[in-house]
């Protein structure tokens, strides 16, 4: 009976690593730009779902498994149904939190997830992206006209959206460059960083031509290395970038 019941786990396993695999490979394919995952939740959330589908699937499966057993089918099925719900809700919680816009505002760069991001709101087409995209990074501009600025001041302070959420005033970053590269921080002040300074000596010679500025997420902090003649990202370093602003 044993062996019965561990061939069958053993099958339910492979079964199962298959299809996880192929689902979040695809989500991580698809959703997460290899430079955000480490300020993302997607290690929390995938190894979440593996360990629901990849262990309390074939555990069950190895529980209640008995060759002739008149309801076998029917519990397999549930046992099927429960891994499967399992799967679609860790997918769409991952849908959730993959980031559809990195956007700068004042002085750092904050990542925008699928649940907050709103790019029907946009007013320049480039960023009325669909939220199934991935990393579009943005500038929040602060209007010119004085009562709009107050009153996106005002709400800011009282805990509403702020500008780096208000995809109508996002303007292209290339456009903007200078503004960005007038926020970045001093290279020398991050050689006390090993990670950073672990960047720094990889480029030594070409650190003038990258900005090293915060970002923000809602996981932790890090550092984000932007090219300046290209405005594309270029790394993220896991590290937190406050301890180098000056107070």
């Amino acid at each position: 009976m044993f062996k019965h019941k561990l061939h069958a786990s053993l099958i339910h396993l492979g079964l199962s690593i298959l299809l996880v695999g192929l689902v979040i490979g695809s989500l991580l394919f698809l959703f997460f730009p290899p430079l955000f995952i480490s300020v993302s939740d997607f290690k929390e959330i995938a190894t979440l779902i593996i360990s629901i589908d990849l262990v309390l699937g074939p555990l069950l499966t190895f529980v209640v498994f008995k060759p002739k057993k008149k309801t076998l089918k029917f519990d397999l099925s549930v046992i099927g149904a429960i891994q499967l719900s399992a799967l679609a809700y860790g997918a769409f919680a991952l849908y959730q939190v993959h980031p559809v816009y990195i956007t700068f505002n004042v002085d750092r760069f904050t990542i925008i997830s699928a649940k907050d991001a709103e790019p029907q709101k946009a007013r320049i087409d480039e960023y009325k992206v669909s939220k199934l995209s991935a990393g579009k990074l943005a500038f929040a501009k602060m209007p010119d006209d004085i009562e709009k600025r107050n009153e996106l001041l005002f709400s800011a302070i009282k805990g509403a959206e702020d500008l780096d959420q208000k995809e109508e005033y996002y303007e292209p970053v290339k456009d903007n460059i200078s503004a960005i590269i007038a926020k970045g921080l001093d290279p020398r002040t991050l050689m006390s960083d090993k990670k950073a300074a672990e960047f720094l000596k990889k480029h030594n010679g070409k650190i003038k031509d990258y900005a090293f500025l915060p970002l923000n997420s809602l996981k932790k902090d890090a550092l984000i290395v932007i090219d300046k003649e290209t405005a594309e990202p270029v790394a993220t370093i896991d590290t937190d970038p406050w301890k180098f602003v000056k107070k």
